[in-house]
């Protein structure tokens, strides 16, 4: 029954997996479907977003539990809750990264629990500061990285750029949509992931910093998991002309910007983020916990319960909870769906002598100390991925804090 279960919730993936596999390295460009350009996503329909305030409660993703167990070094824990706070003077914009298993190159508008969950755990605490608006959009989906990373060379070569053109034109018109109807003058939050994070990257340098009073409106671009490139020594440039990095936790119309690697992570002589592609420029490493450099404690807040096809496609680190004791972990986050674990994760933004900049993470394990000593973060799914897959989750804390001190800084000279 079991077997059964975990056949039906991931067959769609891993049967993808298997195609893949199976094709020979030898065989002609092969043909994978494709959804069609045509057509558009209707985003005044309320079914075209998982988190938007005009949406009934039940509907809203972003309504979902929230709860967090905050465990300290001494064992002693606590409970606390957020709350999504529909009368905030600010919005956030959120794309999910990469998630659909959908077979196809681009998902449908129908979000599944992956996207549903993984919308919950990257962007739901932010909704204490802002009104959050996250809409479904046709991305590109595993199946295509799937496909692309076993058989890249025989898929045809516009391929990626019309699935990525159509992704990016459902976040564009999702967007527009959010601008014409909810914004009225309010600062709004970027915030995305991966996937996400480059269609926003594409949407400030392309929609956002050409129009003047547009810019002024944001309040900041929190993008983890996607290259922000600035020049050697700069802090804007490259990627954006006219959005820094963010320096100072008052600090406006800035970019967060970064990817995590552990300590000492062999893959990092080959990897896949952290890099620019520009000579002379660099990717922008800009730690939420230590805006001018340095090292500091992360505020990690972790989801117990992962997306579905994360439990397969992540690595296996610790417990899997804030626990050394899987019982004890089993026992106290049945319903409870994030766990924290303060002062333990440590965080600096380093360049080693390749060039890539990156968001080193130390994790200080204790046998003394009733917690784990690792947790999730690396993928099975490829090489050079560093602890992507957690790349907010390490410092949400420190994220949701710094929207919080954007926007009064925001309000305050607006």
């Amino acid at each position: 029954m079991m077997i059964g279960k975990l056949l039906r919730r991931y067959g769609v993936f891993l049967s993808t997996l298997l195609l893949a596999l199976a094709l020979p390295v030898s065989a002609a460009p092969i043909a994978v479907p494709a959804l069609s350009l045509s057509g558009a996503v209707n985003y005044q329909d309320m079914n075209s977003w998982l988190c938007h305030p005009s949406m009934a409660y039940s509907q809203n993703i972003c309504n979902r539990s929230l709860a967090t167990r905050t465990v300290q070094a001494n064992g002693a824990a606590t409970m606390s809750r957020i709350y999504a706070n529909y009368n905030a003077p600010v919005d956030c914009f959120y794309v999910y990264p990469t998630a659909s298993t959908d077979l196809i190159t681009n998902s449908d508008a129908l979000a599944d629990e992956n996207e549903r969950q993984t919308t919950l755990s990257q962007v739901g605490n932010y909704g204490s500061v802002c009104r959050v608006f996250a809409p479904i959009y046709r991305q590109r989906t595993l199946t295509l990285l799937a496909i692309s990373t076993l058989a890249g060379p025989l898929l045809p070569l516009d391929l990626a750029t019309a699935a990525e053109q159509m992704a990016y034109g459902d976040v564009k018109a999702a967007f527009a949509n959010y601008l014409k109807y909810h914004n009225k003058g309010r600062g709004f939050i970027l915030v995305g992931h991966s996937q996400g994070a480059t269609i926003l990257k594409r949407l400030v340098a392309e929609e956002i910093e050409t129009q003047p009073g547009l810019h002024d409106r944001l309040v900041a671009a929190h993008l983890m998991g996607s290259a922000v490139e600035v020049p050697n020594g700069a802090d804007v440039g490259g990627t954006f002309a006219q959005t820094p990095a963010c320096r100072h936790a008052d600090q406006t119309g800035c970019v967060i910007a970064y990817s995590s690697y552990r300590e000492g992570d062999p893959e990092l002589s080959a990897p896949r983020y952290g890099r620019a592609v520009t000579p002379g420029n660099r990717a922008l490493c800009v730690n939420p916990a230590a805006l001018t450099g340095g090292e500091a404690t992360l505020d990690m807040t972790m989801p117990y319960l992962l997306p579905p096809i994360f439990q397969v496609l992540i690595k296996s680190h610790g417990t899997g909870g804030p626990y050394a004791d899987r019982v004890t972990n089993l026992s106290t986050m049945s319903s409870t769906p994030f766990f924290a674990v303060p002062g333990q994760i440590r965080g600096q933004c380093v360049a080693d002598a390749a060039g890539t900049n990156y968001l080193r993470i130390r994790i200080a394990a204790n046998a003394s100390d009733p917690r784990a000593d690792d947790y999730p973060a690396e993928f099975y799914g490829g090489t050079g991925w560093g602890m992507h897959l957690a790349d907010i989750w390490l410092a949400q804390g420190d994220l949701v804090r710094l929207a919080q001190s954007q926007s009064a800084a925001w309000l305050a000279a607006h």
